[in-house]
């Protein structure tokens, strides 16, 4: 039996949304969020307040804005805390009382974590002479507890700045700080006076390299304990 006229017209007016040049224009859209989204890792024992322990798994990628100011005050105790670095020193966040700091939790797995580390070494020596002191934090439980492995990968990579071997002492209390979730690479620009300015979550090779310039700028221009 043949169809109606008016039903035959719907089907043919259904058929035809997708032409080809809408499928090409499709494709270009999914294209460009895919490339302009910030890529991240689940850590595996970051815990927050409301981000549960995760295993080491790919995460899908995050919306692509501007970190909000956090405007967060350390607590003098935690910046007092004394922490072991992977070449057998020590630090404490407030032996940097004169310095803005940019600190970044990383691992060697983490694949975006890998690609925002030569633009922490370009940061590092650019704005070292300004009073910049950039560190990175690598936890215990993310890397098996193997120092040897990280330190091959710091070196093969010639990364300049101290790196923090933590067992969640200062990982955890500044995640929560900001009420962050379980992911990495985050990172962290501290004031001199010890406020977190901005908190960034994920890397992003479009975007997260000029905000944290930004938000450096802005944090070595504040006069305010230079």
């Amino acid at each position: 039996m043949a169809l109606p006229k008016n039903s035959s017209s719907k089907q043919a007016g259904k058929k035809s949304f997708w032409t080809p040049g809408r499928v090409v224009l499709t494709l270009i859209v999914v294209a460009l969020i895919s490339a302009l989204g910030l890529s991240s890792c689940n850590s595996k024992e970051v815990a927050t307040n409301n981000a549960p322990t995760n295993r080491a798994t790919n995460a899908p990628p995050t919306s692509n804005a501007q970190p909000p100011a956090a405007f967060v005050n350390l607590p003098q105790e935690l910046r007092d805390t004394k922490l072991q670095t992977l070449d057998g020193g020590s630090l404490k966040l407030s032996d940097y009382a004169d310095k803005v700091v940019v600190l970044n939790i990383w691992a060697t797995w983490c694949g975006p974590c890998r690609q925002e580390m030569p633009e922490l070494v370009k940061m590092s020596n650019e704005y070292k002479t300004r009073g910049l002191v950039v560190l990175g934090l690598a936890t215990t439980y993310n890397e098996h507890d193997d120092q040897t492995h990280v330190k091959e990968y710091i070196k093969s990579q010639n990364v300049p700045y101290k790196i923090i071997w933590d067992d969640g002492t200062l990982a955890m209390p500044l995640v929560q700080a900001v009420q962050g979730k379980s992911v990495i690479p985050q990172s962290f620009v501290i004031s001199r006076d010890g406020r977190i300015l901005k908190h960034f979550t994920g890397f992003s090779a479009y975007s997260t390299p000029q905000l944290m310039r930004q938000a450096i700028e802005e944090a070595l221009n504040d006069k305010g304990k230079a």
